[in-house]
């Protein structure tokens, strides 16, 4: 009877054995199938977030978040900038792309260069839906157009979508064009993204459009504006406002009445401008300059009494009188009832011609000032000729 009891006993000592040999084993399998299953759950051309856990001189290792380490290669390295591998940190994260998973039994071939590619093939895919601008620089140019660097991508300028070149030029002056620009950093938006194809296209051309309709819905009347002068014209000058045109008529660039306006700006001038009117369906601005200049109404009106006899300057003549420059940019009108020999006596006065007046009225509310020629000077009546 002791004797089976003793069977019995050893027997449940190895049934306990064998189930915890049972146990380890299917243990240490479940472990072998985890780890399988992370390494497999990576497939190549992924792009992964990692972290640095090491950084050598041919080779930095990354954390991939499963059982083996990612392995940046020297030759992968090789492609990034001396500022960027000095950027890089332990415990920083980067965007990888898995290379292979099977040859290297140390851990997993990885591209941190395709990774940050990626980065910007997705910034640039965000870029294009949101409808922002960018800059970019040209690297280079080809027939079709220039090559800029979006980051770590090429991105593709067509000729056709540049505004820093000028339409209409021949073969040879429009390459020497492009070249110019080699270096250069320019405003773009991006228009096509294709990252099977590794197809990235940007236009200067739609970011300038973009910057126009942004700018007119910003811009208010009243608001003071810093500009560029990029144009003069015998009836103004236009004024770049960082992507937008406004023009300044030549009654709005000085309270002196001039001839030209070269007589107080030129080409590259840096100014401000009050914003007089925006015109949203014609895309138009108008501006002036002289609103942000002392008024000198005041100043030479409060000197002018009624029965003065002055001198003035003829600045424009009209079918109804002259116009007279009493000073400082301030004018007065010669009614033509004013003007002694009516309409033969107006057509004899010339522009810039120097003459003395005599003031009826100063109307400061109005802002105006009469002015009559009689008694001042003589002038052919009416039906007589001009000696």
């Amino acid at each position: 009877m002791a004797s089976q009891t003793s069977d019995t006993t050893d027997l449940t000592a190895t049934d306990r054995e064998e189930q915890q040999e049972t146990t380890a084993q299917q243990d240490q399998f479940a472990a072998m199938l985890e780890a399988d299953y992370d390494y497999q759950r990576l497939h190549r051309g992924e792009i992964r977030e990692a972290t640095i856990v090491l950084i050598e001189e041919n080779e930095v290792i990354v954390d991939l978040g499963v059982k083996r380490d990612g392995i940046v290669s020297q030759r992968d390295l090789e492609w990034l900038s001396q500022e960027m591998l000095a950027d890089l940190h332990v415990g920083d994260t980067v965007p990888v792309a898995i290379l292979n998973t099977s040859n290297r039994q140390d851990g997993i071939l990885v591209s941190l260069r395709q990774g940050l590619a990626q980065q910007d093939w997705l910034r640039a895919e965000r870029v294009m839906e949101s409808g922002e601008i960018c800059e970019a620089e040209v690297n280079e140019t080809n027939r079709g157009g220039v090559v800029v660097q979006f980051g770590r991508v090429r991105g593709f300028v067509p000729n056709s979508h540049l505004t820093s070149v000028r339409r209409g030029l021949s073969k040879d002056r429009l390459h020497e064009a492009k070249e110019e620009l080699v270096g250069k950093t320019l405003q773009l938006a991006v228009i096509e993204v294709d990252r099977r194809r590794r197809r990235l296209v940007l236009s200067e051309r739609v970011a300038t459009q973009q910057r126009r309709e942004q700018l007119l819905e910003d811009i208010t009347v009243g608001e003071v504006r810093t500009g560029v002068v990029c144009n003069i014209v015998s009836y103004g000058a236009f004024v770049d406002l960082g992507g937008i045109d406004g023009l300044i008529h030549i009654s709005e660039l000085d309270w002196q009445h001039i001839g030209h306006p070269s007589e107080v700006l030129k080409l590259g001038d840096e100014i401000e401008v009050y914003v007089l009117n925006v015109d949203g369906e014609r895309n138009r601005i108008g501006l002036s300059r002289k609103r942000l200049l002392p008024d000198p109404w005041p100043i030479v009106t409060e000197q002018l009494n009624e029965g003065d006899l002055i001198e003035g300057t003829v600045t424009n003549t009209v079918d109804f009188g002259a116009f007279v420059e009493v000073g400082e940019g301030v004018e007065g009108l010669v009614h033509i009832s004013q003007i002694p020999g009516g309409q033969n006596a107006l057509g004899a006065l010339q522009r810039d011609e120097k003459l003395q007046v005599r003031v009826l009225r100063v109307d400061p509310w109005k802002r105006r000032i009469s002015l009559s020629l009689y008694g001042t000077m003589d002038l052919p009546q009416d039906g007589e000729e001009m000696a």
